[in-house]
Parts: C-alpha cells; structure tokens; sequence
C-alpha cells in the first residue's frame, strides 16, 4: 500500500530520527494493525519543514487491508494519511521520478527579476556541493528540472521541481537566490559556486518556509484513492491553522491549487 501524508513540520523533530518525528508515529500508528512491515519514504524533511504530498509506502504479507482511517485513528493532530492506492511488491515510495518543494519568505525588496536570472543557473545537472550538507556515502550531484520565482504581494514565492535533494539543498538554494536579490552574491559569484571555482558553504535559509508540495512517479504513478474527510482535513488545517503563519490567502490559495484540484476538492467538504 501506498499513502499520501501531510503534516505540520513546526510540531515535529523532521520526518525521522527522533521519538518526536513524523515517521515515528507513522510506524507506531502502523504497528497497531500490522506487526512486520517495511516502510519506505519519498523524502525525509528537516524539523520544521512541512509537506502537504510525502509519500510513504508499506510492504507487508498478512491480509488485513491498511486504510487511512486506522493510521489516522492512531496519529497526533497535524498528521493526517489522505490518499491511499494498491501499488505492485516492487514499489518503493523512496523512488521517484521528481519532488516539488515551495518555499515562502517576506519580500524585503529583494531584485526578483535578478533571482530569476540566477535561478536559471541552477536547472539542470549539477554537482551542489556547496549546498548541501555533506553526509558519508551520499551524491552531491542532483537534477533540477525547474526553479519558478513569483512575487505574491509582500511575499517571495519559490517553486523547486527536480528528482531528489540533499540535506537542507532547497532551503541553501532559496538563501542563495534571496543573497543575489539582495546584492549580497552576485550572480558570477554564484555560477562559480555552482561550477565548483569556488568552495564555500552557503548557510541555510530557515527551516519553517519550506513544503513538500508533491511527489511524482511518472509511468509509475499509483492509481490514488482520495479519503474526502481526510482531504477536507487538510484543506481546513491549511486555512485556519496556517492562515496567520503562512503569509497571505494567495499563497494557501497557490498551495491548495497546486495541491490538487481546488474545485474538486471544496465539493468534497
């Protein structure tokens, strides 16, 4: 089985490595009604990085059916299982065809047209290892398909398409562009930190203006069942719990867009 997840990152140490993880109450809601499985995820986000679409997946060989209701009956407020689908022995939520994260931060008159420009040096095959916190036995290089940058009020919006990222290489790439926005960087400064001319590390921007927006599979993807109180779960959650942190209705507007159908989706509250 497959599942869709969302969750509320400002109330959990990441999605794993800790009893107060997300991926720790997935297994232990999981447990209840399964007692030997293996469980695989799209993406292991940082504490206070949230995702309106990971994507987990559970192996196991007894016939009780897994359904969102049982894992949700089992998981804390800002976890919530909403979509679910039958996938093949094989499949592995680890292995996806891309990942699109959307990062938000106020816009302190940085030059956006200039972010843009410089957004563009990033798209493609490149060995980030000046983004990215080095791990053991982990690539540095990386495909990204795309880097969108909008100004949405007094807000900056990024959307970063690609097929997998390092540790904390969005939230690098976000401070990065926002540096060359900002004057800080210039955007040769930049190209030569990308081509490797130069080595240094760039800090992080803050882990709280970063979601997981969704996880693709191409020819693979599952064949997802929505759960619509699950999916009215989110909606609400978005609207009321995050409408005075996220910084305006047109960004949960853009979210819930691009989180799926919005006309669909407010037919099933």
């Amino acid at each position: 089985m497959a599942f869709k997840v969302f969750y509320d990152g400002s109330l959990f140490g990441g999605f794993t490595g800790s009893s107060n993880s997300i991926e720790y109450y997935l297994r232990r809601s999981i447990k209840y009604f399964i007692k030997d499985f293996k469980l695989s995820k799209a993406s292991r986000t940082d504490p206070g990085v949230s995702a309106v679409g990971n994507v987990i997946s559970v192996k196991y060989g007894n016939n009780v059916k897994l359904m969102p209701g049982m894992i949700n009956s089992r998981l804390p407020s800002g976890i919530r299982v909403w979509a679910w689908a039958e996938v093949d022995d094989d499949f592995r939520a680890r292995i996806a065809v891309s990942r699109t994260y959307v990062y938000v931060m106020p816009w302190l008159y940085e030059d956006v047209d200039l972010m843009r420009s410089a957004a563009e040096l990033f798209v493609g095959v490149h060995d980030l290892s000046n983004f990215q916190v080095r791990e053991r036995g982990v690539p540095t290089t990386v495909m990204i398909n795309n880097v969108n940058i909008e100004r949405l009020n007094d807000y900056i919006v990024f959307t970063i398409v690609g097929r997998g990222f390092r540790n904390k290489m969005i939230r690098k790439i976000v401070n990065a562009l926002r540096m060359v926005g900002s004057g800080i960087l210039t955007i040769d400064e930049l190209r030569d930190l990308i081509e490797l001319r130069i080595r240094k590390p760039i800090p992080p921007a803050p882990p709280y203006g970063l979601l997981l927006l969704g996880v693709s599979y191409g020819d693979r993807e599952p064949a997802w069942t929505l759960s619509s109180d699950d999916v009215s779960y989110v909606i609400n959650y978005l609207v009321s719990r995050w409408y005075n942190s996220l910084p305006s209705p047109f960004v949960i507007s853009k979210i819930l867009h691009d989180f799926m159908d919005i006309n669909k989706l407010f037919s099933r509250i």
